[in-house]
């Protein structure tokens, strides 16, 4: 069961998960897919044509294994770990044009998988080859200028699949849910994919596949233009993925880890992703070379919330005996040590001018934390029996969600402003929309709810169960209207 609901591991059953872990890469171990045995007879008979050493279409030669590193004039074809981020598994599977072999079908599934489990595999050459370290297809790291709203148009979502990856038999609790700083973007994760929504029609904007398995925690960048999951497999293997918002490219794939990811951030500049879970550890990779820049071994518990600040200076983590740590994110060194949660932190969120940090915890607490000195600034009791998830909007509001069945909007200084009306079945996450005039919660049962926080009434519902006959219901009523 996903973060927060997931209990205890006994030491019986790790034993057993790592056994079951290392059997399983024992048996792929004795299954190497490589370029010369594999690859390349699946090359000569459909693309060398027109990939070849001496026809080179789109600059690019398939036909050597140098030339299939080297990539065309579109750039890099293949990327180690990363099927979906890598051009070449695109063009075959025809994800994108243009597509290959052109004018003909799809390759058969079986093909396919020889292609996908290569570049899973790191991109062996031969039986012997070491396996190739996991990168991004391209340099992520943006200069970081202001706090604010970044110049242009806000990035939206265009030219993705309009139909779900998979529509599960039931519903699952949405434990992944984010908003676009800048625009009206809903990002709702549900098993092996995350679903892209417009918050203000409502309407389906996209899918993200996610085979990695449940994507439990999503974040947009500071820009709006990438969006960020981690999540993974109970126990198995865990990773963190990158997307390009506007055309769904999937840009990188961190980590390797071998139990879901809980927790996980992407830097304001975009150069590292910060990601942990129930290893108790943090870990910083670069986003350019994917190499393991920092590992963090302060927290005695499972990492349960990671947030980078605004300006990128400071790593806050969290994890579920209640501890929160700050670090200096680019040495990695502890800065402070925050205390006061009885229980596990759920969730942590900055305000976007960066003078706060939120926390909300399993202590029905959610405490204001000062930054520059590391201490308390505020605290308050926001829900009976914990608190799940904490949100700012741009003007310093807050939302949040408990065990209570409660949804709650507070003012800058933490004053209740009102208690919004929950039909649903627990809420567990809660965002604002990007300019604070929607509030979304998803619930225990996999539904995703809107209201509008002038009038605090629901206007719509975002169905992700079966029993939907379109991906998005929306509940018209008379005094509120979707524009």
């Amino acid at each position: 069961m996903p973060f927060p609901f997931r209990a205890k591991s006994s030491r019986a059953w790790r034993l057993i998960t790592v056994f079951v872990v290392i059997t399983a890469h024992s048996i792929y171990a004795e299954d190497k897919i490589n370029y010369l045995e594999h690859v390349l007879p699946l090359i000569e008979t459909h693309c060398a044509k027109c990939h070849n050493g001496d026809k080179k279409k789109g600059d690019l030669d398939l036909t050597s294994y140098n030339g299939a590193m080297k990539g065309g004039g579109s750039g890099v074809a293949v990327v180690a770990a990363n099927p979906e981020g890598s051009k070449l598994f695109r063009a075959v599977t025809h994800a994108e044009e243009p597509t290959m072999p052109p004018n003909k079908g799809r390759l058969p599934d079986k093909e396919l998988d020889v292609f996908k489990r290569w570049i899973a595999g790191g991109l062996l050459e031969n039986s012997g080859s070491q396996a190739a370290a996991a990168r991004p297809a391209v340099d992520l790291a943006v200069e970081v200028t202001t706090l604010g709203k970044p110049d242009g148009p806000p990035t939206m979502p265009g030219n993705l699949p309009q139909e779900p990856v998979l529509r599960p038999q039931r519903g699952s609790a949405v434990v992944g849910l984010a908003s676009s700083p800048w625009a009206p973007v809903l990002a709702v994760g549900a098993p092996k994919q995350i679903l892209l929504f417009h918050a203000e029609t409502l309407k389906l904007l996209g899918a993200l596949p996610f085979p990695e398995g449940q994507p439990v925690d999503l974040k947009f960048s500071r820009n709006g233009k990438l969006l960020i999951a981690g999540g993974g497999h109970g126990g198995k293997s865990g990773k963190v993925a990158l997307w390009d918002l506007a055309n769904g490219q999937r840009l990188a794939t961190i980590g390797n880890e071998y139990d879901a990811i809980l927790a996980s951030d992407i830097s304001p500049d975009q150069a590292e992703v910060a990601l942990g879970g129930p290893g108790r550890l943090v870990k910083i990779f670069s986003t350019k070379t994917g190499e393991l820049l920092h590992k963090l071994k302060r927290h005695t518990d499972w990492v349960t919330a990671i947030a980078f600040s605004p300006n990128g200076e400071t790593l806050a983590t969290a994890d579920r005996n209640g501890g929160i740590v700050m670090w200096d994110a680019d040495s990695g060194q502890e800065m402070f040590s925050l205390a006061g949660h009885k229980a596990s932190v759920t969730a942590l969120q900055w305000r976007g001018d960066g003078k706060f940090l939120a926390s909300a915890s399993e202590d029905g607490a959610i405490k204001l934390w000062e930054p520059s000195e590391g201490k308390q600034f505020k605290t308050w009791n926001a829900h009976a029996g914990g608190a799940l998830c904490v949100s700012f909007t741009h003007d310093g509001r807050m939302v949040s969600c408990g065990r209570d069945n409660q949804l709650m909007l507070w003012d800058a200084n933490g004053n209740k402003l009102k208690a919004l009306e929950f039909p649903g079945e627990l809420p567990v996450r809660t965002v604002f929309s990007h300019d604070g005039s929607r509030v979304v919660a998803g619930d225990w049962n996999g539904k995703v709810r809107v209201w509008n926080t002038d009038d605090k009434k629901s206007i719509g519902e975002l169905s992700l169960g079966p029993a939907a006959k379109s991906v998005v219901v929306a509940e018209q009523r008379t005094d509120s209207r979707v524009h």
